[in-house]
């Protein structure tokens, strides 16, 4: 079982409730899956002990990505330039050797780094990190805004360079951290729900409303599901004036 976390000496178990989303790394599970972009607390040095995959997304919101990757002894990252975010690299076990520099082919700057040490690199940074110790280099890295697609599993470093390229070949857009495909998959309940309140025979103008504010509250990092009770309340509360009268048109 992952450690559980004290509470703080001014609070209680009575007093202090975890919503059902702040929850841990499942048992027997293999490596993590994509939790965001729901709040979630979990053990990261526990989560990235039981990860073996090369790159796997645990975390993926609006604004930035919690990636894990598992570099086995005597191989490396490979460089890598992200010219439009920032990235944070935490080594969660084992050593290795960071190279970092302006170019391509001139990383300037090394380092040895092992478990607790942590790297910053700026956007527009080439950077390279190689495992030197005989054991799996375990890394945590966040992305800001994300840079891979949402449940991102790469299992080898093949599995990752082979995703790069398919994806620079097709041209597929990223939208914070999801294709168009993934984001139709991601709604498939708020279009489930409004096909349902098709058949009941609400007016156009109300379901237009209604799932286009549900779609602005997906944007924002709500999930379909937590978007539709929030302006199914709005409506019924009364906190949305203009949503009531479009229902009774």
């Amino acid at each position: 079982m992952p450690m559980q976390h004290q509470l703080p000496p001014t609070q209680t178990a009575s007093s202090y409730q975890i919503p059902p989303c702040y929850c841990h790394i499942p048992e027997q599970t293999s490596y993590p899956t994509d939790y965001g972009p729901q709040p979630f607390v979990f053990n990261i040095e526990e989560a990235a002990h039981m990860n073996r995959t090369f790159r796997t997304s645990i975390w993926t919101g609006k604004h930035l990505q919690l990636t894990l990757m598992c570099v086995p002894p005597c191989e490396e990252i490979g460089k890598e330039m992200h010219s439009n975010l920032d990235q944070f690299i935490r080594i969660e076990e084992g050593q290795g050797a960071v190279f970092i520099g302006q170019n391509q082919d001139a990383l300037t700057y090394s380092q040895a780094v092992m478990q607790g040490d942590a790297i910053i690199i700026p956007a527009g940074t080439w950077h390279n990190i190689m495992n030197t110790g005989p054991y799996p280099l375990k890394v945590s890295s966040i992305y800001a805004p994300p840079n891979h697609p949402f449940g991102t599993v790469h299992v080898t470093k093949q599995d990752g360079e082979y995703a790069s390229e398919m994806e620079m070949q097709q041209g597929i857009p990223m939208i914070d951290g999801k294709t168009p495909d993934e984001w139709i998959m991601h709604t498939e309940f708020l279009v489930e729900e409004g096909l349902e309140d098709v058949k009941k025979g609400i007016n156009s103008l109300h379901l237009l409303q209604e799932f286009i504010l549900m779609g602005v509250l997906v944007g924002k990092g709500y999930s379909p599901e937590v978007a539709y009770e929030t302006v199914e309340q709005w409506e019924k509360t009364g906190e949305s004036k203009l949503l009531q009268q479009s229902k009774n048109m």
